[in-house]
């Protein structure tokens, strides 16, 4: 059982009482709870499940929201005694209550936006490991070893941005979405410039194997895509997820592409680049639309009401258009020899 502690600071005098602070069916979650009074403050902290924390603390937000508050959202590693989930009745009804409460049991969304707030920002480390990672990477493909490949993978940074983009659609925070763009344009750019340069200095040709690879392409890179899609939602919705393994999963399908684009352009291979620009592209389609669904499907909103529906509007104006650029692609890629043929 995930649990998470709750500590709500509110000016002293206004506290009507737990009762009047949060709903009836909130309460009977609270696995325990305290109020106690600090110098101006009074502090309330409750012990909860991770799927009830996001409910509680909106209430609380909503109740005290027009004073000078703070919430704190704390995540126990243990508690003693050992907490013991009840045994549910097995019926219809309670089974799709505990489906319900499974699929909900994700981060809370304040913990989400704190993660997406840090993939936001543009570092003195970030542009580093970008640049690095573009190295590394070009390396890998031109000695077609593996390994220094997947190396590239692992200190490339380009899994936050592009979650982030897509939980901005989900909170409609039109601000976190420009810091995201943002930063994954500079990303982008960044390894593809320095990708270009060492196009110029390494002797790469497009029959080296792991540039032919990307050549070749096929629906299964379509699937690939996806799925690093999924699984790097999942690692910001869903504990126990390990984010260095997502970061590589995301890496294979934005990285060696872009890199290898990038070194094409550099030797002077411009039509045969084609492809493997068409492969890049498609990936950040593929995995933008899997992050806005899975977002959506785990019940990712704006805290304030008014802006639930806007939100809901937008994410599914933005799924149609992740949707139909991933099947516009997916045209490309089995009809690329048709298109290529019209440049040459």
């Amino acid at each position: 059982m995930k649990l998470r502690l709750i500590e709500c600071y509110v000016p002293k005098g206004i506290f009507a009482g737990l009762e009047s602070s949060v709903s009836e069916e909130s309460l009977d979650k609270i696995i325990w709870s305290s109020v106690n009074e600090e110098r101006n403050q009074t502090v309330i902290k409750i012990l909860t499940t991770l799927s009830c924390a996001e409910s509680i603390t909106d209430e609380l937000s909503t109740a005290y929201g027009g004073s000078n508050f703070r919430i704190f959202t704390l995540s126990p590693t243990s508690t003693y005694p050992r907490l013991l989930e009840e045994e549910k009745e097995e019926s219809n009804e309670t089974n799709n209550e505990d489906k319900k409460e499974k699929l909900t049991e994700r981060f809370t969304r304040g913990e989400i936006l704190s993660k997406m707030e840090d993939f936001s920002k543009i570092t003195k480390e970030y542009i580093l490991m970008l640049i690095l990672s573009a190295i590394v990477a070009s390396i890998g493909l031109w000695k077609n070893d593996v390994a220094i490949i997947i190396a590239s993978m692992i200190i490339a940074p380009l899994l936050g941005p592009n979650i982030a983009l897509s939980f901005s659609v989900s909170v409609a925070d039109f601000e976190l979405a420009k810091k995201s763009l943002k930063n994954l344009i500079l990303g982008v750019s960044l390894v593809l410039i320095f990708s270009i340069f060492l196009g110029h200095i390494i002797p790469i040709t497009p029959e080296y194997p792991q540039i032919a690879s990307r050549m070749d392409l096929g629906l299964y890179n379509v699937l690939i895509a996806l799925s690093a899609g999924i699984i790097g939602t999942l690692s910001v919705l869903i504990s126990g997820i390990s984010s260095s393994v997502v970061g590589v999963m995301i890496a294979v399908a934005l990285i060696p592409p872009l890199v290898a684009f990038g070194l094409m352009l550099g030797a002077g291979y411009y039509l045969e680049a084609l492809p493997i620009m068409i492969l890049f592209i498609m990936n950040i389609v593929a995995v933008n639309f899997c992050s806005v669904l899975l977002f959506f499907v785990y019940g990712i909103t704006p805290y304030k009401w008014w802006e639930k529906e806007k939100a809901k509007t937008f994410t599914i104006f933005t799924l149609i258009f992740w949707l139909l650029a991933l099947l516009f692609m997916a045209g490309i890629i089995i009809y690329r020899e048709n298109i290529i043929n019209l440049f040459v």
